[in-house]
């Protein structure tokens, strides 16, 4: 774990979530008032010895933040934006195979039953969030239903209520409910 101006996050290392560590860096690049940098955002007053200079504090927390095996997988890239690119080139899978493939596994997706609800949120929020990393601007329609359909027989008088009880179905309300259940569930079973 390395330590960025006061921040402790695990170093990206290729095998871990590429958009998650990506997010926690740019929260600290934003933090320093760096990201600019990456998206390439100076000021009119910025010299380019400024530039280089901002370009430099950017560049740091990003290099700082990454396995050897990534930085040799990169090679020597001399600026933030152009390391930033080259990662999310690397690491964001955007083709129409891995698209389909992410699709597929999304409208599989199911609730395993061995896994507390915030495991199975979090397999299903991770799908959503590397569908919309695909350039996929309307998963946020559909996923309510993706969800309902995932819920198993054993949450069933939660499905109705969710389909029939309801004007709307948002993805908030169905993760509440589902939670719900789940928390009478282990309440019901320890007054057993």
């Amino acid at each position: 774990m390395t330590s960025v101006s006061g921040y402790h996050m695990e170093p990206f290392n290729g095998k871990t979530d590429f958009s998650i560590w990506q997010q926690k860096t740019k929260g600290i690049l934003i933090q320093q008032k760096y990201f600019k940098v990456v998206e390439q955002k100076y000021f009119d007053k910025d010299t380019a010895e400024i530039q280089a200079e901002l370009d430099e504090f950017a560049y740091s927390p990003i290099i700082l933040n990454l396995y050897d095996s990534m930085l040799r997988k990169i090679g020597k890239l001399s600026s933030a934006k152009d390391l930033w690119n080259k990662l999310e080139e690397l690491f964001t899978e955007t083709s129409l195979p891995s698209k389909l493939f992410l699709l597929e596994n999304f409208s599989r997706f199911k609730l395993d039953l061995t896994k507390d609800m915030d495991e199975n949120l979090d397999v299903f929020t991770k799908l959503i969030q590397d569908i919309k990393l695909t350039g996929d601007k309307n998963i946020s329609d559909y996923t309510p239903i993706v969800l309902l359909n995932a819920i198993h027989d054993f949450y069933s008088n939660v499905k109705s209520a969710i389909k029939y009880g309801r004007y709307s179905i948002t993805l908030d309300t169905m993760i509440n409910s589902l939670k719900s259940k789940e928390l009478d569930l282990k309440i019901s079973k320890g007054n057993e």
